[in-house]
């Protein structure tokens, strides 16, 4: 068996786009969930709301947001569902896109 190596130059911007293009390959893509969440129970100066989000049936990010402030996840795409703890009103759906803002009010439905 009879290896033949050929040796031919390739312009360097050549070189800086096909690695430019392949340093892209590895990084994960993301999208934004964010909204407003309300507590639902406990004490009025304890006025936070505990988050949970799921993919599946697997806790991916929480949080401890104080009451009618902004929550802000970034999130890998797909769907999604976020849980006020305490909230009866069951969980709230999700779907995050890749490079888009996702708007899901999280409301006080205790009262």
């Amino acid at each position: 068996m009879k290896i033949v190596l050929v040796q031919k130059w390739v312009p360097a911007w050549a070189v800086v786009l096909v690695l430019g293009g392949l340093a892209g390959c590895g990084s994960p893509q993301t999208g934004v969930l964010t909204g407003t969440a309300w507590p639902c129970a406990g004490p009025s100066f304890i006025h936070i709301a505990h988050l949970w989000v799921f993919k599946g049936d697997k806790v991916v990010k929480q949080a401890a947001v104080p009451g009618g402030r902004s929550y802000r996840f970034v999130l890998r795409p797909g769907r999604y569902l976020i849980t006020n703890t305490g909230n009866p009103g069951g969980p709230s759906n999700a779907v995050v896109i890749v490079g888009q803002t996702t708007h899901v009010n999280v409301p006080d439905l205790c009262k």
